[in-house]
């Protein structure tokens, strides 16, 4: 008899304790000044409408003790029903819920401790700090960290300890902290990072936190893409294995973008607990190529030029501001406020004074062609930070000796490209690697490959290799330069054809597109070939100085022939 009494006591005292006004938010240490960023929330936990008339919020310096400070009091009649949220907010508030009432709060950031009275009644009463003084605390205060509210978890509960009633989180003012279904995602990782067409394969790994109030069991789950036009593709309809509240849990899916451009993924949930379905959106994805991409990098010169980055706008025009580089180990390297229009090219350089310098020699002696004088120095900058310090050789845990990525604004990587060793480019260094086209390759060609231009890369200029869109053939040129001054006579050209190529044609051409030597139409298969060319016309006659492009044709009949290598030559 003696225990019934005791437990009934017990759980009238809870009742009371748990049903009426609490403080269910507050934000005292808001990011940079805490003027017109603090706020406290209040919470009707009852089950009967409360009146605010008369109701007194107040606060006490933890570091001098009492006494209480009034902040504000309700001077009118306002009926608070039973889970209604009442939202105080400092004085010249800056945030964008809407507000109950304003007055200056002056929270501090702790030890501290705020409540609410009516008629000196306590009502509720938060400690947050390092507290000693039990008349500012409910048994323990609550630890406080900096641009983060003090929540109750669940809303509205009151256990009378502040330690284990509230948790920091993001700041809701006006809302509730915590829903009973709630799947917060903490990463997505995407195989490949980049998708560079639509219908490739991707493997898709989301970890998720259940960040609500109630247990998410086994739900079937549809993976949804939106295009930026609004479109939607429901792509992948799999099991979500559940994840209990305050778990970490993991989805593994596999999917096909069915179409370029830039993407917003979702997941829903049909959990049979939710109307609609509970979505959380994912890690957004671009398919294809974006609206800015790069071109070609210089990773390791051989020359005195250091290091450097070409990009190309895509289709519209973009800020560089809004978008982000960085290296394999590095960190991402913000880019400077320049608006660009669509196509044109910009040069990042660890040097800009050295690469001009070098651009000007090559410039001198003739080496650099498809490329107006000045094009360089108009399109040229310094990272605001630090360089990456691109590797030239692979370290002995990876294949690569180095990788570039390209970021927009929210981290959705839109390109890479990794760059081979040293010991992989012609000549052992001194060569760019570049882009042949920023359109998709066939699954059995490269897009990238090391610049055939004869000064070595091709800053702020085109391509060397562009549209070569054929097979990866390396045609060696020996000498680069025919000087029958110097004692050379002709140059040789040498290259390996796969199986799979029944013919090929070697030819010469002027800067001005004209063919003026054939060295080669046959049928003679694959393998090991060197054709010489000793610097004269198909007629016999010496051509004029000058540099010379050199065209490689081949493929497996007449109709299916075209460019695969091409190389320039300079006579002297």
């Amino acid at each position: 008899m003696f225990f019934l009494i005791f437990l009934c006591l017990f759980l009238s005292s809870y009742a009371s304790a748990d049903a009426g006004l609490v403080i269910n938010e507050f934000l005292p240490d808001p990011e940079g000044a805490d003027s017109g960023q603090e706020f406290v929330e209040f919470m009707n936990n009852g089950s009967q409408a409360i009146n605010l008339n008369g109701i007194e919020f107040q606060f006490a310096n933890g570091s001098v003790g009492l006494p209480w400070m009034t902040r504000w009091q309700a001077q009118e009649d306002f009926f608070l029903n039973p889970g209604q949220l009442f939202l105080l907010v400092d004085r010249n508030w800056v945030g964008s819920a809407l507000s109950d009432a304003e007055a200056w709060l002056g929270l501090q950031n702790g030890p501290d401790a705020i409540r609410v009275v009516r008629d000196e009644e306590v009502l509720d009463l938060v400690g947050y700090g390092s507290l000693s003084d039990d008349e500012l605390q409910e048994i323990s205060a609550v630890g406080l960290q900096p641009g983060l509210s003090l929540s109750r978890r669940p809303d509205g509960r009151d256990t009378q300890n502040n330690e284990a009633d509230f948790v920091s989180t993001e700041p809701t003012p006006g809302e509730l902290n915590f829903l009973d279904y709630e799947l917060e995602l903490i990463s997505t990782q995407y195989n490949p990072l980049v998708v560079t067409a639509a219908g490739e394969p991707v493997q898709a790994v989301f970890e998720f936190q259940n960040s609500g109030i109630e247990d998410l069991g086994v739900s079937n789950a549809t993976l949804i893409l939106e295009n930026s036009d609004g479109n939607i593709f429901n792509i992948v309809q799999t099991v979500f294995a559940g994840c209990e509240a305050g778990q970490i849990c993991q989805l593994m899916v596999s999917f096909e973008p069915p179409e370029t451009g830039f993407h917003r993924v979702y997941l829903e949930l049909d959990a049979l607990v939710t109307e609609p379905p509970l979505r959380v959106e994912l890690k957004s994805i671009q398919v294809g190529p974006g609206p800015l991409f790069l071109t070609e990098v210089m990773h390791a010169p051989s020359a005195h030029q250091g290091e450097w980055i070409e990009l190309q706008v895509g289709s519209e025009a973009v800020n560089l501001a809004d978008f982000s580089l960085r290296d394999e180990e590095g960190d991402w390297k913000v880019m400077p406020e320049i608006l660009l229009g669509a196509g044109e090219l910009v040069v990042f350089a660890q040097d800009s004074l050295a690469l001009l310098q070098w651009h000007e020699s090559n410039l001198n002696q003739g080496l650099v062609v498809d490329c107006p004088p000045q094009t360089l120095g108009l399109c040229l900058y310094e990272l605001a930070s630090s360089w990456p310090s691109l590797n030239n050789n692979p370290p002995e845990d990876r294949s690569f000796a180095d990788r570039v990525l390209l970021a927009d604004s929210t981290g959705v990587v839109l390109d890479q490209v990794f760059l081979p060793g040293e010991q992989s480019l012609p000549d052992g260094g001194g060569k760019s690697w570049e882009r042949m086209s920023h359109l998709v390759a066939s699954p059995r060609w490269s897009q990238w490959r090391s610049s055939i231009a004869i000064e070595g890369g091709t800053p702020a200029c085109l391509n060397s290799v562009r549209d070569m869109d054929g097979p990866a053939v390396e045609l060696v040129v020996e000498p680069k330069v025919l000087d029958v001054s110097a004692g050379e006579r002709a140059v040789h050209f040498r290259f390996e054809l796969k199986d799979d190529i029944s013919i090929w044609h070697l030819q010469i051409f002027d800067l001005w597109g004209s063919k003026i030597r054939d060295l080669g139409g046959q049928s003679s298969g694959a393998g090991l070939q060197d054709r010489i060319w000793d610097g004269c016309h198909d007629s016999g006659k010496k051509v004029t100085k000058g540099a010379y492009i050199v065209l490689l044709f081949s493929g497996e009949d007449e109709s299916s022939i075209f460019p695969v290598a091409k190389a320039l030559v300079v006579v002297r």
